[in-house]
């Protein structure tokens, strides 16, 4: 029994199996038929403002305020640290220092 299946295996191993060209159009088919289609484009006129042509690279007026919003918030966050807080509120918080050494970026092992 276990002779008939080891040579069954090794027959299927010498024939690799080939799909058929009616299946792979079928399959290409199906596939190319559940993409999404492209996103439109949608061309700034020239005579448009500055601004008005950056808002339209960017995807428009509320993508240009959302970029705007992350980079003011970025900014604030870098400047505004926990000491600068201190500061400016005229209070002590206690800062956690999570890496106190730098070494081990630079060390190997």
């Amino acid at each position: 029994m276990q002779d008939d299946l080891d040579d069954l295996l090794a027959q299927a191993a010498r024939r690799p199996a080939v799909p058929s060209e009616a299946l792979m159009e079928r399959v290409l088919a199906d596939a190319l038929a559940l993409q999404p289609a492209a996103p439109v484009m949608r061309s700034v006129p020239a005579g448009q403002g500055f601004f008005t042509r950056l808002a339209g690279v960017f995807g428009g007026g509320p993508a240009l305020a959302g970029l705007g919003a992350a980079a003011v918030f970025g900014v604030a966050l870098g400047y505004l640290s926990p000491s600068t807080l201190n500061y400016l509120t005229g209070t002590s918080t206690d800062t956690a220092e999570f890496f106190p050494e730098a070494d081990f970026l630079t060390t190997e092992g």
